[in-house]
């Protein structure tokens, strides 16, 4: 028997800058069957310098409502018009679920959805942000307890690894039976390294910077945000140019520390050899034309940039913060380092640049490694699962409970 109706789902982001966050929400609209599932997605405007996710990949067929008053700093009276605007939208759409993401919208979303009286709450953790951003102590009081409040209003709390829902729970945040681990999965098929590929993209690139055919490139894929740390990058880049004169890094990504980093870059002459590339649509290419790739983070819950990167066969060097251990298993599928450790990092690379059949078999091992565990469908198919499981709990809340029961009957069934 058909479904009498699709179950509606909101989806509530902060905004929809270059990152993992919107494109997951971007992906989980598409990847779900629509027959099933009728999603639309309310998210503030985007940072111009960080730049907006879905123009970028070329995402236009997902339903979209821009809320103005939805943004990511703190102001008390825009935060009550997004408040009430949200709420609004939710009493006329009348989601079945409201599914939040990012902090600003995860707490907003939360309370209007509540306030609109809907079934069913989830949100999702991306990072843990009381770890690598910088508070004072009454801030940092103050977002604890509006997290731990959220919590209370949630039926499950989403988290893209277990580390990052251990430390959620060693910070008071909800409690363990709400919580559930679904890895990003991500659509890999334009990152797969062919021979003919590599060699174009390679070719490409390396005429595009005005480089040897031969050039070394290491490229740094990141918002440029001090969680990121790319300052650490570009430290590690000005120790190997000691040595390593053949080598260009690259850092491509936009964002709020741009200038500094372009300051730090000419204080540590490193000239053309440390070029910013900016925000860029061809990061499968990008990634296929690498020598290797860094990310410095101070904090990270399951970098995209990285499970890209694998993806592209490249070996990979990464902080070992937050969730980036789920991905890299060190001397295996990548390298990990102490974050803020230029040193380390530049240690690393070179081992990488020194020993290119090992340096190899490392961007196999993740490419295979990122095919079985972070595809786009596991991803998928476990948040359907997850809708189904907190259907089953919401059955008979709504009209469509009968449809709704029979659905998440054997939902265990589904990944």
């Amino acid at each position: 028997m058909p479904p009498t109706r699709p179950i509606r789902i909101a989806r509530v982001i902060t905004r929809l800058g270059v990152g993992g966050a919107a494109l997951h929400v971007a992906l989980l609209s598409r990847h779900l069957d629509q027959n099933e599932f009728s999603a639309r997605l309310f998210t503030g405007r985007s940072d111009p310098i960080e730049g907006d996710m879905l123009a970028l990949r070329g995402e236009t067929d997902l339903q979209v409502q821009i809320v103005p008053s939805l943004r990511r700093d703190a102001a008390p009276a825009r935060d009550l018009r997004a408040l009430r605007d949200l709420t609004r939208h939710f009493r006329g759409f009348r989601p079945d679920l409201v599914d939040t993401h990012l902090s600003k919208a995860g707490f907003l979303g939360r309370l209007a959805a509540k306030m609109a009286r809907v079934p069913a709450i989830t949100h999702t953790f991306h990072i843990n942000i009381f770890g690598g951003y910088v508070w004072n102590p009454l801030e940092l009081a103050a977002y604890r307890q509006l997290e731990i409040a959220a919590a209370r209003w949630s039926d499950r709390l989403i988290c893209l690894s277990d580390e990052l829902g251990d430390e959620l729970l060693g910070c008071g945040i909800g409690h363990r039976a709400q919580f559930r681990t679904i890895h990003l999965g991500v659509e890999l098929a334009p990152f797969e390294p062919t021979p003919a590929k590599i060699a174009a993209a390679r070719r490409e690139l390396r005429h595009e910077l005005g480089l040897e055919a031969d050039a070394i490139l290491i490229g740094h894929i990141s918002r440029l945000a001090p969680v990121k740390s790319v300052k650490t990058f570009v430290h590690a880049a000005a120790i190997m140019h000691r040595s390593r004169r053949d080598a260009t890094f690259l850092v491509i990504g936009e964002g709020e520390t741009r200038a500094r980093l372009e300051a730090l870059a000419r204080e540590l002459n490193l000239g053309q050899s440390l070029r910013f590339l900016g925000l860029r649509s061809d990061i499968a290419r990008l990634n296929l034309a690498l020598d290797a790739v860094a990310l410095t983070s101070l904090q990270e819950g399951t970098p995209i940039s990285i499970i890209e990167s694998l993806a592209a066969a490249r070996p990979v060097v990464a902080s070992d913060v937050g969730g980036v251990s789920r991905l890299i298993e060190s001397e295996t599928t990548g390298i990990l380092t102490p974050p803020n450790d230029p040193h380390g990092v530049a240690r690393a690379l070179e081992r990488v640049l020194s020993e290119p059949e090992w340096a190899a078999r490392l961007g196999q091992n993740g490419r295979r490694k990122m095919r079985h565990e972070f595809d786009v469908s596991r991803m998928t198919a476990e948040h359907r699962a997850l809708y189904f499981e907190v259907a089953r709990e919401k059955t008979g809340s709504r009209n469509t409970g009968a449809d709704w029961r029979r659905r998440a009957g054997n939902y265990e069934a589904q990944i």
